[in-house]
């Protein structure tokens, strides 16, 4: 018997034939074998005499002299692994006296490979996923450029990180806005990296973004909007319908292309929403606008259980498709026909605006678009915001 680490161990190791080491030519006939039992007590129930273990990898020597010697190398690789190692062939796993520390993405991989492992981690939307992956694409090359490639992910430090990203922005001419943007897609890839254990902090946290030029938002006028409606009813009646829900519903397109049948509760006049913004996912109740009622109920008419409520032709359908379609539909529909400037998503804004502007009330519309302070509307989608603080303004009278 042979004593080995942790309470365990293991017979001497035989082979068959068992003349291996006398026999004639004759032997290089038969198929060899190396086999012992191995006993761990913490599997005595499972195996109370050992676990039997075969090591074979000898049979393709032609010549008895590089079969024997074959045979006794695996012999004593297995008794060292054993001995020094730490090694159980049960559970297949190393625990000598230096431990073998498992990795999802090891510290030594080169950085190219590590980035691309660690984006392949990254879960989310798929025009999220698709923009991280143009990202991944082009840092790796300005990796590539910068000679950086030859690195182990555990030796890059936050310099190379930040010359990787500017040589980037330099090689397609990127915007500060842009350049943003992508720091923030590499933010998640580094953050996977992070809790791949692969480096100790993420290298893109301490770079800082780019000021940005924030543009005054453009949207339609009343008598604007009316003519973009009137235009999508008469001629494009499927989008209309989206665009009415939309203007109202306080939510994103890509959150109402994952929306079900299910999901729609109209005896309380709401829908259900999953919010994947942030650390963590949310479920959300919005109201269905009573001005939207009539489609909702039209949509619901022509659903079947399990359908989604937006798919082809903005319309209920056993297939989810991606919201990216509703800017390219509003470019051919609206921008060319109407010569209209603002984007689809600026509906969104107009419809907070107008919201606070009749009601006075900025919790209303955070409650409308799912925020839970009144923050964002002051900041991002009230449009009118400044421009009633201007107003105020010119009345002080000290």
């Amino acid at each position: 018997m042979i004593l080995l680490p942790h309470g365990c161990s293991c017979s001497e190791l035989a082979v068959n034939p068992r003349n291996w080491k006398t026999g004639g030519k004759t032997l290089l006939k038969k198929k060899w074998r190396i086999h012992y039992y191995f006993r761990d007590p913490e599997f005595k129930d499972k195996y109370p005499y050992g676990k039997l273990i075969p090591i074979k990898g000898m049979n393709h020597f032609k010549t008895l002299a590089e079969r024997r010697a074959a045979t006794e190398l695996l012999i004593d690789e297995e008794i060292y692994i054993l001995k020094t190692k730490g090694y159980n062939p049960i559970t297949k796993t190393t625990n000598g006296p230096e431990i073998e520390l498992i990795y999802d993405i090891h510290p030594e991989t080169k950085v190219n490979e590590a980035i691309q492992l660690a984006a392949n981690k990254i879960e989310g939307e798929k025009s999220t996923l698709s923009d991280v992956k143009t990202a991944v694409k082009y840092f790796k090359k300005s990796c590539n450029q910068l000679r950086y490639h030859i690195l182990k992910i555990e030796d890059l430090k936050r310099a190379h990180v930040k010359n990787i990203l500017e040589n980037q922005r330099i090689q397609n001419d990127y915007s500060n806005a842009r350049y943003n943007k992508i720091r923030a897609y590499m933010h998640m890839v580094f953050n996977q990296l992070l809790e791949s254990d692969a480096i100790e902090f993420n290298l893109v946290s301490g770079i800082k973004k780019k000021k940005e030029t924030k543009k005054i938002k453009v949207t339609l006028s009343d008598e604007a909007l009316e003519n973009v409606r009137t235009h999508l009813k008469e001629n494009h009646y499927t989008f209309y319908r989206y665009f009415e829900i939309f203007f109202r519903s306080g939510s994103r397109s890509t959150e109402l292309f994952s929306l079900k049948f299910k999901d729609v509760d109209l005896q309380n006049q709401r829908f259900k929403v999953l919010v994947k913004k942030g650390k963590y996912y949310e479920e959300q109740w919005r109201a269905i606008n009573i001005n939207t009622l009539h489609h909702w109920k039209e949509l619901l008419n022509m659903a079947q259980p399990g359908d989604y409520m937006f798919s082809y032709d903005f319309s209920p359908g056993a297939t989810k498709i991606q919201a990216r379609q509703v800017s390219r539909k509003w470019n051919k529909y609206v921008k060319k026909k109407l010569s209209v400037t603002c984007d689809f998503y600026s509906m969104k804004h107009l419809y907070t605006t107008k919201v606070i502007s009749l009601y006075k009330d900025r919790k209303l519309a955070s409650g409308i678009n799912g925020h839970k302070s009144s923050f964002m509307n002051d900041e991002h989608y009230d449009t009118l915001h400044r421009q009633r603080k201007l107003e105020e303004a010119k009345k002080i009278n000290i």
